[in-house]
């Protein structure tokens, strides 16, 4: 026998023989504060039947959702409490396993019967560790969606039963003499499609519980009247849809659809155990352990053999009156063990519930607020005279049950009132002793809090899909309702009809803004009850709605899933006027005005679209939206919400993450995943909200998901995982943060089960006394390693608005000198050299040949040069015949050697090789853009002039240096051919801006330039009468040293 689902252990353990500790989640630790989140107040009820209400003395106890509120009646006054377990709630007392073997011939068969198993004892596996599991995933998200179907109180208030349906169904059972509590006393998993209905023997000594009729078993446990504890008794299979579940004296009663069952609980006979007469006899002890199976007999219908049975009274040991949902009533005898069922009355209406009070039987019916009054006598002797009330000014009923000085009833608009015991349906309203506990009657489609200055007094308002707006304080009573009339239009496609869909007030809560399905939106007086706008905004359903009421305008804006935003704006006047429609590329999901010049949108295309609200000049009720800036997320949002500062923005994305955006300039400012406590499961938080909790100097964000049904809370700061809580059994539809002065804040949902659940919001540090006490330091700066690193990093946008320092500011070469003799190397290479073509070996050949980069170009004749080869390319480049280097076969061996050797270790990146073949194609490109018409300035052209006559001076610096220094070269570089190569580009280029500059400037100003214009090294050299500078170089002379002097 399985033992509770949080106390479910690991059948398959580590290969390690000692005991694992449950490990802590690395992902996200949980934040330094205690759990502060606690049930405070519920509305509405989710009972449907008898099953789901009890009552016992002055205390009765009702289903809401995933909790059980036992409310405790005094005078005029009543109190709440609340009983739940959580998923992993370990219970105080664990329930023994039973062996199901047994050796009798009638036993029940358990073929694949999941209630065979025996969990592992905690002795020899330790604690559970789920996060081991490779399921522990699904098992958590599957574990904590339950809901409550079913409970029972013992006669003496003492304990409470309860019965859930879900994943991993359990019996709990609580102790009533403590306060509201989430540990049970036992936890029970041997239903697993959930419970239908438990009940105690009228001596507390067995608790019923009875499956649903997939599940099918029906188990009576032993309970101890001392501690509570239980212990399996008996069982059997009862696999018929069952209604409900009563005790008679000593026998228990299941009755349903077509069937009224009478199971008879045998005492154990007291037999002391038989020592066995041989050691290895077993079979006395295994027949003295036997369990027997738990005996049940059909009870004979007869007439009623089609009827549905739902709801039975005992009124002693061996009778009961039983009532068909048709309106029979009918008498179980049982006297003698000669068990009969006979009708004895029928009311003509659907009943639903039956209670007794002295000798009267009351019996409440569903429609209209029926209502029977039958004497007792009357139903035993068989000729019941009843007196039949309708009061179609109540609703329905739905449960009914008598405290000591008061009556309780369920009705089928989820209200449920305390009236006094000789109520009536026709005095209600006389009744001096009326306590109201109202329900929202309906489907809670949202809800919104109000504003402290409210003219209604209230603290919030929800709203349903028929229509109906309801106003509630603190203490769950209605402060107002109305109801906004809305357009029904049935289609085949939306069988519901026309639905209100979102609902917003104003600030003083006189104006409610609604839109329905159908896109109409309508503006509702509530001092008047009259509609003071109603247009079709949108073509489909309206998504979200805003009010901003500033100091001078008063705006609304609507989205629905045309994706389209309309704005509309009040008047002078008091009307409101539509002045603008903005278009959207997807749905928009949120729309927030959070100030009167700011419209913030965000929709499905993954972006946050900030607009500007702007006036004409002169006419301030002449409004536009003007497009502002565009923030890009990562992935589509599901809601958003804006700091009281308007100065950040919290949006929800879809893949299960929180981002924290600077509005002023859209910059990512946070970002964190919405794990749970041990990082496991991350969810998708919708119906942001942004709070402030001065107690404890903490800014979070709450959110609600739908994916576990829980409220949950998270650091806004960090990130860090705060606290979440469960209740709601169906979908959440929205979350309201009320903050009061003197009670704290206050968190209230909403769910589609139409209860409203208010918690109170306590997040305290557990070590703020001791840092108080030991360190009266008000500082809350983070220490430098905790904080984020520095990041500053410029765009290129940026760096353009930067300027490089100019060669004036830096370091200044002076000019080279007006001559430069020629060596005695240079001048015999001239003399040996024949005479050559001049286009064979033109400067620009000479150029190409030494430069670095080995281009095949001949100039600026070709437009379209080959790309640059790669540095190993360089070196096994085509090098001249040994004949016209003048060398020997080994000379050139080891200069071979020797100059791929320097040239990968000079030639790479950053080296001043690459640096000069850099520089090369830069001016082979400018020397093609010399030659279009575009004009240049003469400042820029004299800069260029004198740039380039300080790279010929440090080039021949260069030159003279290496010389001196003996630096190693791939090839040496002479001083004769690096003044040739400076004079040939240096006469080139000057041409070339001569050129220009004669295009440009008159002829006076050119001549001045002339004058001015420093010469250059070719022009002194030409003039000295060294005429080889202009017919060339041959290869001979390029590539031999200088001789020695």
């Amino acid at each position: 026998m399985a033992s509770t689902p949080s106390n479910r252990l690991k059948l398959t353990p580590s290969h390690s023989p000692f005991l694992t500790r449950p490990s802590r989640s690395p992902v996200r630790p949980r934040a330094p504060y205690e759990p502060g989140l606690s049930l405070r107040r519920v509305i509405g009820t989710t009972c449907t039947s008898p099953t789901g209400f009890d009552t016992v003395q002055s205390t009765f106890a009702y289903i809401a959702g995933g909790t059980v509120v036992v409310v405790d009646v005094s005078g005029e006054h009543y109190s709440q409490r609340f009983y739940r377990a959580r998923p992993s709630a370990v219970p105080v007392y664990t329930v023994s396993p039973v062996s199901n073997s047994s050796c009798h011939l009638n036993a029940t068969p358990k073929a694949n019967d999941s209630r065979n198993r025996s969990s592992a004892s905690p002795r020899d596996y330790g604690t559970s560790d789920w996060s081991d599991s490779p399921a522990s995933k699904t098992w958590t998200s599957r574990e904590r969606i339950k809901a409550v179907t079913c409970l029972a109180l013992n006669r003496d208030g003492r304990y409470l039963a309860v019965g859930e349906t879900g994943y991993a169904p359990r019996v709990l059972i609580f102790n009533l003499q403590e306060p509201s509590s989430d540990i049970p006393l036992v936890s029970i998993s041997e239903h697993t499609f959930g419970v239908k209905a438990v009940a105690w023997s009228p001596d507390t000594k067995y608790l019923a519980s009875l499956g649903a009729a997939n599940d099918g078993f029906l188990y009576l446990w032993k309970i101890d009247p001392r501690t509570g504890s239980a212990k399996l008794f008996q069982q059997n299979r009862c696999t018929s849809h069952v209604k409900g579940m009563v005790w008679m004296g000593v026998n228990l009663i299941t009755l349903g659809v077509r069937h009224v069952k009478v199971w008879r609980v045998e005492e154990p006979s007291n037999i002391s155990p038989t020592k066995p007469k041989f050691p290895g006899d077993q079979s006395v002890v295994a027949n003295s352990q036997t369990q027997k199976p738990l005996q049940g007999r059909n009870i004979l219908l007869g007439s009623m053999i089609d009827a549905t049975f739902c709801c039975a009274l005992a009124i002693g040991d061996d009778k009961a009156i039983v009532c068909s949902e048709t309106g029979s009533v009918c008498l179980l005898d049982d006297t003698n063990k000669q068990t009969k069922l006979v009708k004895v009355l029928d009311l003509g209406f659907n009943i639903t519930c039956i209670s007794l009070r002295n000798d009267n039987v009351y019996i409440g019916g569903k429609d209209d607020g029926d209502f029977a009054l039958v004497s007792l006598e009357s139903i035993l002797s068989g000729a019941p005279d009843p007196t039949i009330r309708n009061s179609h000014t109540s609703d329905g009923f739905v449960a009914m049950g008598f405290l000591a000085d008061n009556l309780v009833t369920i009705d089928t608009k989820q209200s449920i009132d305390v009236w006094s015991p000789d109520f009536m349906p026709e005095t209600a309203i006389d009744d001096n002793k009326h306590i109201p506990i109202p329900g929202a009657g309906d489907p809670i489609v949202g809800i919104q809090r109000l504003s402290p200055l409210n003219t209604h007094g209230a603290a919030f308002f929800t709203w349903c899909g028929s229509g109906k707006i309801i106003i509630w304080d603190m203490e769950g009573m209605v402060k107002s309702a109305f109801h906004v009339p809305i357009e029904q239009i049935s289609t085949s496609s939306d069988p519901e009809g026309n639905q209100v869909v979102v609902a917003k007030a104003s600030v003083d809560g006189n104006l409610f803004v609604v839109g329905d399905k159908l896109g109409v939106l309508r503006i509702v007086d509530t001092s008047s009850r009259e509609c003071v706008l109603e247009t079709k905004a949108h073509s489909t359903d309206c998504q979200d709605i805003t009010i901003h009421e500033g100091k001078t305008r008063t705006l609304v804006a609507s989205c629905g899933r045309d994706r389209t935003v309309q704005l509309f704006h009040r008047t002078s006047a008091g009307d409101f006027e539509h002045f603008q429609t903005l278009e959207f590329t997807a749905k928009v999901v949120k729309v927030l005005i959070p100030t009167q010049d700011k419209l913030v949108t965000c929709s499905l295309d993954r972006t946050i679209q900030i607009h500007d609200l702007v006036n004409k000049e002169g006419e301030p009720e002449v409004l536009a939206a003007i497009h502002s800036r565009v923030i890009s997320l990562k992935a589509s949002p599901s809601s958003m919400a804006v700091t009281p500062d308007e100065k950040g923005i919290y949006v929800a994305l879809l893949d299960r993450s929180v981002c924290h955006y600077e509005l002023a300039t859209g910059r990512l400012l946070g970002s964190f995943k919405c794990s749970d406590e041990a990082g496991l499961d991350s969810v998708v938080l919708e119906s942001l909200t942004y709070g402030y909790l001065p107690t404890a100097d903490m800014s979070y964000i709450l959110g609600i998901s739908n994916t576990d049904k829980s409220i949950r809370i998270y650091d806004a700061q960090t990130g860090l995982f705060v606290d979440r809580e469960w209740g709601h059994t169906e979908a959440i539809n929205g979350v309201a943060l009320i903050d009061g002065a003197e009670s704290g804040q206050k968190v209230v949902s909403v769910g589609e089960d139409g209860t409203i659940m208010i918690w109170t919001l306590d997040l305290s540090d557990p070590n703020a006394g001791e840092s108080r006490s030991r360190d009266q330091s008000p500082d809350k700066t983070p220490s430098a390693s905790s904080r984020p690193p520095l990041r500053r990093v410029l765009s290129k946008a940026e760096l353009a608005e930067f300027q490089r320092p100019t060669s004036s500011t830096g370091r200044e070469y002076p000019p080279r000198a007006s001559q430069r003799r020629p060596s005695k190397f240079y001048l015999s290479a001239a003399a040996r050299t024949p005479n050559v073509d001049k286009q064979q070996l033109s400067p620009a050949s000479i150029a190409v040949e030494d430069s670095p980069s080995r281009r095949a170009s001949s100039g600026d004749s070709r437009s379209d040069s080959p790309p640059p080869e790669s540095p190993k390319n360089r070196s096994r480049s085509r090098r001249p015949s040994l004949p016209a280097l003048s060398m020997t076969p080994t000379n050139s061996i080891k200069s071979r050697k020797k100059s791929s050797t320097n040239m990968r270790g000079s030639y790479g990146f950053g080296s001043l090789s690459m640096a000069t073949e850099q520089a090369c194609r830069t001016l082979r490109a400018y020397r093609k853009k010399l030659t279009a018409s575009d004009p240049i300035n003469g400042d820029i052209l004299a800069e260029l002039d004198a740039e380039l006559r300080l790279t010929a001076a440090a080039l021949g610096e260069r030159a003279i240096r290496s010389r001196s220094t003996c630096e190693p070269s791939p090839k040496p570089v002479s001083e004769s051919m690096l003044s040739g190569l400076l004079d040939q580009y240096s006469e080139r280029l000057v041409s070339m801006l001569d050129e220009k500059l004669r295009l440009r400037l008159s002829e006076d100003e050119k001549d001045a330039l002339v004058r001015d214009r420093p010469r250059t090294a070719g022009e002194e050299s030409s003039q000295s009468g060294s005429s080889t500078v202009g017919t060339g170089y041959t290869d001979s002379g390029l590539c031999e040293e200088p001789a020695k002097v």
